[in-house]
């Protein structure tokens, strides 16, 4: 928790006057106590001056920023739609290319910062961490893993697409290295929301490499997928798919998949 109040537009000197005021320590005449006195934060008595209560004056300065937040809100809808009239060439409202790489980074960062209630993200390729403020499920490819990865964390090892969920309001989509679509609400956002969900049942949790790769085969084995499927989804070859199967089942003692199951569970794989 920071105790710094510049969010409420006060100057570092002004908290500390301020603070000094709260401590009944003097504070000398000047531009800074006039202000507290302007900001409601401080008050003359008996020749001197006294700091307001906190939970009178700064949640006065807290009503006051949030009504300018809900105003600043509201001037969005407005603001968008005199920049969809007036961009260099018409594009849907609902779906926002976006194709230089410095602009697809912003993008990145201010999707996952507009964030109201929660973000869900799909990390294909290994990048800077940020540090997201709200409620955060990511599911990474194996090996795009953060070391310190923020929120709950997920991984399967491969993912179809790069995406970033913002509440049920939008999604950055990731074309490619340099290219971008972002998507308002429609049907299409439905259907990526869903996929992350489906993504999100079928991940595990990141363990250690061999205890996750047990895990993974395990529930790879137990999910109906034929060998050549079980290799895709391993991005190995079939006959190295083939090899850690056998090698699996034979370390769970299990001549069948149905055993291999049972001994899984037995086991908590």
């Amino acid at each position: 928790m920071t105790d710094d109040l510049s969010v409420l537009g006060l100057t570092p000197a002004e908290h500390a006057a301020y603070r000094a005021l709260i401590a009944h320590q003097p504070v000398p005449p000047g531009e800074v106590l006039a202000t507290l006195v302007d900001k409601g934060l401080a008050t003359p008595v008996d020749g001197g001056y006294e700091a307001v209560a906190p939970d009178i004056a700064l949640e006065v300065l807290i009503l006051a920023r949030e009504r300018q937040l809900r105003e600043a809100r509201e001037h969005i809808s407005s603001l968008m739609v005199a920049y969809r009239k007036h961009v260099t060439s018409p594009r849907p409202t609902l779906l926002e290319y976006v194709g230089d790489a410095d602009a697809v980074r912003q993008r990145i960062v201010q999707v996952q910062q507009a964030g109201r209630l929660e973000v869900r993200r799909l990390i294909r390729s290994p990048q800077v961490p940020l540090e997201v403020h709200v409620e955060c499920r990511t599911i990474y490819e194996a090996a795009a893993l953060q070391p310190d990865p923020c929120g709950e964390v997920r991984v399967v090892p491969t993912l179809p697409v790069e995406l970033y969920l913002v509440d049920d309001r939008m999604a950055l989509i990731m074309l490619g290295e340099d290219r971008a679509a972002i998507l308002q609400p429609c049907g299409l956002l439905d259907a990526y929301q869903e996929l992350f969900e489906r993504l999100w049942e079928r991940a595990l949790p990141p363990v250690p490499d061999d205890e996750a790769e047990a895990r993974l085969l395990t529930s790879l084995l137990l999910s109906g997928l034929s060998d050549g499927q079980i290799a895709r989804e391993l991005g190995v070859s079939p006959r190295t798919a083939q090899r850690k199967l056998a090698a699996l089942m034979q370390e769970l003692g299990a001549q069948t998949r149905f055993q291999a199951g049972a001994q899984a569970a037995l086991r908590d794989l």
